[in-house]
């Protein structure tokens, strides 16, 4: 990643970038393996953690400047549309009540 290496907090965000990205992925992979509706429900439940966890480091980055901002806008795009989706099958298979 392009970001500086000698600001503190730069170094933190790419740290936790890379494990909520890393997260995400594994708990997205564990949504294809599961046919137990509980269990689904918080795999989705944890991605979409994730991927909120990786939209508020990206916020931070952009904030900061550390990447040019039409570099991160289609990305932090990408992080709205990807929770937005997880959001959504999260109310559809959730239980009522």
């Amino acid at each position: 990643m392009v970001i500086p290496k000698d600001i503190p907090l730069s170094s933190l965000a790419k740290e936790e970038l890379v494990k909520r990205s890393s997260l995400l992925a594994i708990k997205s992979k564990g949504l294809m393996v599961t046919q137990n509706p509980d269990f689904f429900l918080q795999k989705l439940n944890d991605a979409r953690e994730a991927v909120d966890g990786c939209h508020f480091w990206l916020d931070i980055i952009h904030d900061e400047g550390w990447i040019k901002k039409d570099i991160l806008k289609p990305i932090l795009e990408e992080c709205d549309e990807i929770s937005q989706l997880f959001g959504m099958a999260i109310k559809k298979i959730k239980p009522n009540g």
